[in-house]
C-alpha cells in the first residue's frame, strides 16, 4: 500500500508545520535555513504573534498572514506561502510588510526601536519570469544608482 503525504504547499498544512509553538524547533531550523543564519548569526528562538492584522479604517482591508514570528535577535519575520498564481504578489508582499513595519511602534516608542521587518515568500510559480531565472531572489529598499541601503530594517525574500 503506497504511502500518503500530506502536502505542505496548503495554507493549512504549511501553518500546522511551522506557525504552531509546538513546533517551534522546526520552525527555527526552517528560517535558519531559508536565511543562511549559522553562528552567532542564527535564530535561537521566536515568539509567535497574532496573524491577522486589524483594519486600520472601518473600510480598511484585514490582512491573514501564514506565519508570524518574532525572533530573539529582535527582527519580525512573515512567511507567506501561495500556490495559486497571484498577479499581484509583489504590491501584497510590500503592503504586508509596510503593516508590519507600522505596526511594530507603541505610543511613546522612538523610530530607530523599530524591529527589522523580513518577508519570506514561497511561491509554486516563478515570481519575475521576464526579469530573471533564479529560484531564489533578495530584495532591499535600495538608491536605483548607487544601490546603497535605504535602512537595514527591511528584507524580501523569494523562493519560486
Amino acid at each position: 500500500m503506497p504511502k500518503e503525504y500530506l502536502d505542505l504547499k496548503m495554507d493549512f498544512m504549511f501553518k500546522q508545520l511551522f506557525g504552531h509553538p509546538s513546533r517551534k524547533r522546526i520552525t527555527i531550523a526552517f528560517l535558519n535555513g531559508l536565511l543562511n543564519r549559522t553562528g552567532r548569526d542564527r535564530i535561537v528562538d521566536v515568539q509567535y504573534e497574532n496573524t491577522e492584522l486589524p483594519k486600520e479604517t472601518e473600510d480598511g482591508k484585514m490582512s491573514r498572514l501564514d506565519v508570524l514570528v518574532f525572533t530573539d535577535g529582535g527582527e519580525r519575520i512573515n512567511v507567506e506561502i501561495q500556490v495559486v498564481h497571484q498577479h499581484d504578489m509583489p504590491e501584497r508582499v510590500l503592503y504586508y510588510w509596510a503593516r508590519l513595519f507600522s505596526l511594530s511602534l507603541s505610543k511613546g516608542q522612538e523610530y530607530n526601536e523599530l524591529p527589522p521587518t523580513i518577508m519570506i515568500t514561497i511561491l509554486n510559480y516563478p515570481l519575475f519570469p521576464h526579469e530573471t531565472d533564479r529560484f531564489h531572489t533578495v530584495f532591499h529598499i535600495r538608491e536605483d544608482e548607487e544601490h546603497f541601503l535605504w535602512s537595514p530594517h527591511s528584507l524580501f525574500s523569494v523562493f519560486g
